[in-house]
């Protein structure tokens, strides 16, 4: 049943709760019987699938029309538009050859062979940048699910007893299953969850991605000479280079990752130049130089390079099932993978979308966050059926696209297109880059996601605000990226219950009233604020049975009945006074509040306690706790009885997510607004 939106009115010289008070109590007087709420549930579940199936059932009726007429509209702007559609492949072109180094690192990271991740990046890219909700941003092979996808394919991992090729077929039924769920997420609506995830929040997941990066990048000091190929190496035959046994080779791998480095801060500020050639492709050539031209062939010294690391080579993508080894706890780990996968997924690519918006000074819309998950679901359920490694948003490379002035599909579509064209043409280059020179370009990559406003907070900031950082991060480090984010919530969530828990005030006064026609000493109390878990034992501290009068009035004009804990302690108190032979009546309940304590409160004893005519007769208020005396001055308006409460304000009142769709909808009627200024 519906509630009503607005509180009984007052009137200036009494606090009587009107008829619709005692209506409200006599037409709610029973309780829907217990199981009532199984098939209520049942049809609001059915209404909704009812209505989603009906959208689905009218979009793919309209897709043919809709994609023929989308089709000639493009292409009919393209032609009309000829320099917006070069500048959209060069930006997609150049966005692709930055992609490459950086999706063969974190292939490394993943412990997956590079054209796993090479190939995820065309997949991430060509199906986000058609369906995606933010057109020009760029997805592909990202650190942030490398990092959990490492631990499905190392040694000393959950699937440490399988062999490399079972789970590397683990991890693309993950992908698959991962994919479903944020399909799932998409259908739900739940992309407007990312709004609960505080700034400390993201702050200790970005600094827990980077030092997981750090971390993966260390085996790149490493060598092994029982397998022909690195990657086939286990933990216990994989040795460390020292200055003692491997000094020319631990120098080489240093002076390698210096000057990538060095290249990759430095050469954006060549002129003309530097702004045109993505740095980390320059340190890419620069590296293979070195290693191929002047290591190998003047000091006869070589550092590993991706052919002796792991297999690659160039050949367009095959379907592929994965076949899950049986028996174990595998379909238990692809699971709890797949759900992490889909919830870290899920967070960075709107996280990435909401940058994106601000960069464009775009209206955010909900609509287009879901339509990004659900892109990113499909991008990675495929990346599952043709052995490629996931991935999601990237927001280094969809800012790029985007400062380069890419505000269409073409560019990030394109950018997928391109990546398949370098799979199968350049494997032959990316076998012979050197390893250290990948291990720059991401040392590059933890330096700038790395937050180093850390400090300041942590120095200046407050104390909560620095713990919730640490937690976040060490969890993310040494557990999981995506239960840091969940410990990260609820922590602030709970400092938060307790701030607002010691908000609640009052004021007490001491004072005669008329309480149904007769007159009697009431002690008057005004609550200010939420009474909840959080605030309950402040509440209950401003009752004494033993020295209170007989009636106490409780006014809860400007409070907040959020919970049970507060009906409980309401009804607490009643029942104390109760048995002191006193009273507890209510008054200017609102119409929420009253919800909450017809559902779980004793009817009987909220009847009698909202059904009662309470008028104020005395002219002097004695404050309590002090003995000072306020005379009410009768040309004033007492502030008890002007207007509407906060709390039923209509504005207050109104979903969230209609008043953001009202928003929306008004942006698109109105339409794009040019303001000129008449003094420029």
């Amino acid at each position: 049943m519906t509630e009503p939106e607005t509180a009984p009115s007052k009137t200036d010289s009494s606090f009587d709760n009107d008829a619709s008070e005692a209506e409200y109590i006599d037409d709610k007087s029973k309780r829907d019987p217990f199981f009532a709420f199984i098939p209520q549930v049942a049809n609001w579940g059915g209404t909704i699938v009812k209505n989603e199936v009906g959208v689905a059932s009218k979009g793919i009726a309209a897709f043919p029309s809709w994609s023929r007429d989308f089709l000639g509209e493009t292409f009919t702007y393209y032609k009309a538009n000829p320099r917006i559609l070069f500048d959209e492949i060069i930006s997609g072109f150049t966005v692709a050859i930055m992609q490459v180094p950086e999706s063969i690192a974190f292939s490394f990271v993943a412990g997956v062979p590079p054209l796993s991740g090479l190939q995820a990046t065309f997949w991430m890219a060509l199906i986000t940048g058609i369906f995606g909700g933010k057109p020009g941003m760029i997805s592909g092979a990202a650190g942030a699910l490398a990092v959990v996808v490492t631990k499905l394919t190392a040694d000393d991992g959950p699937l440490k007893d399988n062999t490399m090729a079972e789970r590397l077929n683990v991890l693309y039924m993950t992908m698959f299953i991962c994919g479903a769920m944020q399909i799932l997420m998409a259908w739900l609506r739940l992309a407007k969850v990312v709004r609960l995830i505080p700034e400390t929040g993201l702050i200790g997941f970005m600094n827990g991605l980077a030092i997981i990066i750090f971390m993966a990048q260390l085996p790149a000091f490493q060598y092994c000479d029982a397998q022909p190929l690195f990657i086939e190496c286990t933990l216990d035959e994989r040795k460390w280079l020292t200055f003692q046994n491997n000094t020319g080779e631990l120098i080489l791998s240093l002076v390698h990752v210096v000057i990538c480095m060095l290249i990759m801060k430095f050469f954006p500020k060549v002129p003309k130049v530097g702004k045109w050639i993505p740095a980390s492709l320059v340190s890419l050539l620069v590296g293979t130089f070195i290693e191929h031209i002047i290591f190998r062939q003047g000091f006869d010294i070589a550092t590993r390079t991706v052919e002796e690391t792991a297999p690659i080579s160039g050949s367009l993508p095959m379907f592929d099932w994965p076949s899950v080894p049986s028996g174990g706890n595998v379909w238990t780990v692809i699971i709890e993978y797949a759900a992490t996968l889909a919830v870290i997924g899920g967070v960075e690519s709107v996280l990435t979308l909401q940058a994106c918006n601000e960069i464009t000074d775009t209206v955010p819309k909900i609509s287009d966050s879901n339509q990004e998950l659900f892109a990113q679901g499909l991008a990675n359920l495929v990346c599952g059926l043709f052995r490629a490694m996931g991935g999601d948003a990237m927001i280094g490379q969809s800012t790029i696209n985007i400062m380069n002035g890419a505000r269409h599909r073409v560019s990030s579509t394109m950018s997928g297109v391109f990546m398949l064209l370098f799979i199968v043409a350049l494997s032959g280059f990316i076998a012979l880059l050197p390893i250290s020179t990948l291990t720059g370009v991401l040392f590059m990559v933890v330096l700038s996601t790395f937050q180093y406003k850390t400090f300041v907070i942590l120095r200046y900031g407050r104390l909560s605000d620095s713990i919730a950082i640490l937690l976040v991060t060490l969890i993310a480090v040494f557990l999981n990226l995506a239960v840091g984010i969940a410990v990260g919530i609820i922590f602030s969530a709970l400092v938060h219950a307790w701030d607002s828990g010691s908000h609640v005030e009052a004021d007490i006064a001491i004072k005669q009233m008329l309480i149904n026609g007769e007159e009697c000493e009431v002690k008057y109390v005004h609550v200010r604020g939420a009474i909840f878990f959080s605030s309950t034992r402040k509440f209950v501290n401003l009752f004494n049975v033993a020295s209170d009068p007989d009636v106490i009035i409780l006014d809860l004009k400007d409070a907040l009945v959020i919970d049970h804990s507060a009906v409980a302690a309401i009804q607490g108190i009643s029942h104390r006074f109760a048995q002191a032979d006193k009273r507890v009546l209510l008054t200017n309940v609102a119409a929420k509040c009253h919800g909450r304590l017809h559902r779980t409160g004793d009817h009987a004893a909220l009847g009698n306690q909202l059904s009662n005519t309470i008028e104020d007769i005395e002219s002097n208020i004695k404050k309590v706790g002090s003995g000072e005396t306020h005379h009410s001055n009768s040309g004033l308006v007492d502030e008890h009885q002007v207007g509407q409460t906060l709390q039923n304000l209509q504005l207050f009142q109104a979903p969230i997510d209609s008043a953001e769709h009202s928003v929306e909808m008004l942006v698109e009627k109105q339409g794009p607004v040019t303001i000129h200024d008449k003094e420029a």
